[in-house]
């Protein structure tokens, strides 16, 4: 069971999430693939932004945005860097439909020699944490903490929506959170179009929880917080996810 320590790193996590029971006005859509190839092996890395103004001021990020810090700018391209000098490049690219998503993927492409440009997804956002967008975490977490365990991270999702301070704004669960994460890769992973060049190597750009999310609805232990600029990697073949990789800090090193 997790510790305090753990629920508090969880929780300053920030990011943003759309799954198939929320719309949000001019969001990308999950991208599409038109025709399946389920039979090749896809390899994803899947990367947390990097450290952003909101993140440093303490401050609760999920369908909000903010901009990247010098010192989360400066990770994207190390990460870009590290990656490219193991894997030799990629074959395609996704970032979520934010500012902080799509300048750390942009970094990271352009670190790594690479000539292509991120499509923006939907799918790929933090979890949306409704009335307490913006808020300071530590005038938050107590209020959390009263609306109910917060031994799990499914338990964490739970107590934003029981305690959402205005209703007009969606939150979501943690099971929405990894059934759009996963349909948003799995689309890009069995993409026809997706080229082979560097071995099926696919760069996502998401969000801590988000990210949690869909790695322990794929089994894998996540101890702790995803780390800004921190590589998980996934593999796709037949039909099915494996988790490589969690929270590996190494190339943002």
């Amino acid at each position: 069971m997790p510790d305090l320590s753990r629920r508090t790193a969880l929780l300053s996590l920030g990011g943003a999430a759309l799954t198939g029971t929320l719309a949000l006005a001019g969001a990308a859509p999950a991208v599409a693939a038109p025709t399946a190839q389920p039979n090749r092996t896809i390899t994803v890395y899947l990367v947390r932004h990097g450290k952003t103004w909101l993140n440093q001021a303490g401050r609760i990020q999920g369908w909000s945005d903010s901009p990247l810090t010098e010192a989360g700018v400066a990770i994207a391209e190390t990460v870009g860097r590290n990656l490219a000098a193991k894997i030799g490049g990629f074959d395609a690219a996704y970032s979520a439909d934010m500012m902080r998503h799509f300048q750390t993927a942009n970094g990271i492409l352009s670190a790594a020699g690479s000539s292509l440009s991120p499509t923006q997804i939907a799918g790929l956002r933090e979890v949306a944490y409704g009335g307490w967008e913006g808020e300071k975490q530590s005038t938050a977490f107590p209020q959390l903490a009263a609306a109910g365990p917060l031994d799990t991270l499914a338990h964490i999702i739970d107590a934003f929506v029981a305690s959402n301070p205005d209703k007009t704004l969606p939150t979501e669960t943690w099971a929405q959170v990894a059934e759009r994460m996963t349909a948003a890769l799995t689309a890009a992973a069995t993409d026809r179009r997706l080229p082979m060049r560097h071995g099926g190597s696919i760069l996502a750009v998401s969000s801590g929880m988000s990210i949690t999310c869909l790695l322990e609805s794929l089994g894998a232990t996540v101890d702790g917080a995803i780390e800004n600029g921190a590589v998980s990697t996934l593999r796709y073949a037949r039909g099915s996810w494996t988790v490589q990789s969690v929270n590996d800090t190494s190339y943002a090193g």
